[in-house]
């Protein structure tokens, strides 16, 4: 796993090849993890663990859905499979 490191704006922005605007975007959503120095600049984490904590609990709401999904798909099919056996 790559070691996580804190970037410039303007370094993360060449790396992402995005604009300005695209980044502080990304920066009001919470879809990266920042920092600000006491100069007012921005430091954003890359590498590691790079994943903002609002897209970790979105994505695992979505995972626990289609788990919830599946299992009831899985109780469906089998009362179905049970019911034609006895045909």
């Amino acid at each position: 796993m790559e070691d996580e490191k804190w970037i410039s704006l303007n370094a993360f922005m060449k790396l992402r090849k995005i604009g300005y605007d695209t980044a502080m975007d990304m920066i009001e959503k919470n879809e990266v993890e920042y920092r600000k120095t006491s100069g007012g600049r921005y430091r954003i984490k890359v590498g590691g663990n790079a994943v903002s904590r609002e897209i970790y609990e979105k994505e695992k709401e979505r995972r626990i859905q289609a788990e919830t999904t599946l299992e009831m798909l899985k109780t469906i099919i089998n009362k179905g499979v049970k019911t034609n056996e006895n045909i």
